[in-house]
């Protein structure tokens, strides 16, 4: 009996889906799911929403999902004290994700040299937010640059 209902548990655990994305506002998405045995790892159910998200995006926009940030709790099983009463219950593992479905528009490539000093720490502070990538913000510093 105990067998059945472990076996029941992992299939259900296993099939479960995460939810559609939740629109988190300036075009980025946050998806996030757990795992409901102790069996779980959260770097799987990041990959796991990856693969959403790219998926999402793909009917969404017909373009690549870009991850903003992840984050996630590994599996902790549960707790007996001495006398055989549950202590702590266990918890399965989490992961959450943030993407966006394409890169933001530039808004630098028709700034005058004389803006240079205004749009470089605009830049930095989108940076800094993580509205932006590091990759993202060089890509930008040296359009502003080299006009």
């Amino acid at each position: 009996m105990r067998a059945a209902a472990i076996l029941l548990l992992l299939a259900v655990s296993a099939g479960a889906q995460a939810k559609e994305p939740t629109a988190m506002g300036q075009g980025q998405y946050m998806l996030t799911d757990q795992n409901f045995t102790i069996f779980g790892s959260a770097d799987k159910i990041v990959a796991k929403l990856a693969k959403q998200a790219q998926e999402f995006c793909q009917e969404k926009t017909g373009q690549e999902a870009y991850l903003l940030g992840s984050d996630g709790a590994e599996a902790v099983p549960g707790q007996i004290n001495n006398s055989g009463k549950l202590q702590r219950p266990a918890q399965g593992a989490t992961g959450t994700i943030y993407f966006r479905c394409n890169q933001p528009e530039s808004k630098t490539a028709s700034v005058e040299k004389s803006d240079i000093y205004t749009e470089l720490p605009k830049l930095k502070a989108l940076l800094d937010s993580g509205a932006i990538t590091q990759e993202e913000y060089d890509a930008q510093k040296q359009k502003l640059l080299t006009q």
